[in-house]
């Protein structure tokens, strides 16, 4: 099902009979912490006849607030909306967030998101969120504000794998460190980077393994560099096995420019131009340098079967 998204809080129409559920987050990764706050938004939606809805932000947050660079995302904004959409969220508030808006109270806030233009029956957030100014305001807080403008807040407890609670942060590490079955595990689904294909240099189909070169979208959470088994999408239609090098390409370039390479298998025809999903399946190895293309090109047939062998 595909949510109807809009772009600013003013955009948003009045609410059909009886209101809205809304739950709110940032919601990047959409992972499985946040799809137990989005599950629960959805079932008291549709136990009362209200609209199902989300407010998440863009940019993240910590890309206005923060003195160090924004966290690399793990879905952009299209895939978040798709993935909430799928989840049942019927109506989605993207909430542009910039100095102006994190100078908000918490009572500010409170009034313009929820009371001004969503029409809020009831309000899902995880018992860790922080808003208003200066992050001063606790979920306590907004069920306070609920009780006098007419909504509930139902702060759900924080989902845990291994003792350990499941975030966005963790979820980044896990990738940056090429634990992509783990991460995966957190997610409720593969991580998964995007973007269109580009021309490369042609060396692939010297070496009989002509690969796609990706150009993913910006300031996505790249997994570290090295061989991995991962499943391929082209233009959101069919999708191939695949073995992809996140890496430098060492035997033969010197600028340590990280590049996507693909070789998606039992694939025919041309990808330049097309869009590419890649799902990361598991991690075969590191990147290294070999001695010649030969040896190079041996590699790539070993990793090769091992992706096409790949049970997950």
């Amino acid at each position: 099902m595909s949510a109807q998204v809009y772009r600013s809080l003013p955009d948003v129409p009045d609410p059909a009979a009886p209101g809205r559920v809304v739950a709110i987050g940032v919601f990047d990764g959409v992972h499985r912490g946040h799809q137990e706050i989005v599950s629960r938004a959805v079932e008291a939606a549709r136990a009362s006849g209200a609209t199902p809805a989300a407010v998440t932000f863009h940019p993240h947050p910590d890309a206005v607030l923060s003195s160090r660079s924004a966290p690399p995302i793990l879905t952009p904004l299209a895939r978040k909306a798709e993935l909430l959409g799928l989840m049942g969220i019927e109506e989605i508030v993207v909430v542009p967030f910039d100095i102006e808006f994190a100078r908000l109270t918490p009572a500010a806030f409170c009034s313009a998101v929820l009371s001004d233009h969503l029409g809020a029956r009831s309000v899902f957030v995880g018992e860790n969120f922080r808003f208003g100014r200066g992050a001063a305001g606790t979920a306590e807080d907004l069920r306070l504000y609920g009780r006098t403008h007419g909504f509930e807040v139902v702060a759900v407890s924080l989902a845990r794998e291994g003792g350990d609670v499941i975030s966005s942060t963790r979820i980044r590490e896990l990738i940056a460190e090429g634990e992509v079955v783990d991460a995966a595990r957190l997610l409720g689904r593969p991580h998964r980077i995007e973007g269109v294909v580009v021309t490369g240099v042609g060396r692939g189909r010297g070496l009989d393994a002509p690969t796609a070169n990706l150009e993913p979208t910006p300031e996505m959470a790249l997994p570290r560099l090295g061989i991995y088994v991962t499943q391929s999408t082209v233009d959101g239609a069919r999708a191939y096995r695949s073995v992809t090098s996140v890496g430098t390409n060492p035997t033969f370039e010197t600028d340590d420019k990280v590049r996507i390479e693909t070789l998606l298998f039992d694939f025919s025809g041309d990808l330049y131009g097309a869009r590419l999903e890649l799902d990361f399946l598991a991690r075969i190895r590191d990147q290294r340098a070999f001695p010649d293309a030969e040896s190079l090109a041996a590699r790539i047939r070993e990793d090769a079967q091992i992706a096409r062998t790949f049970q997950p």
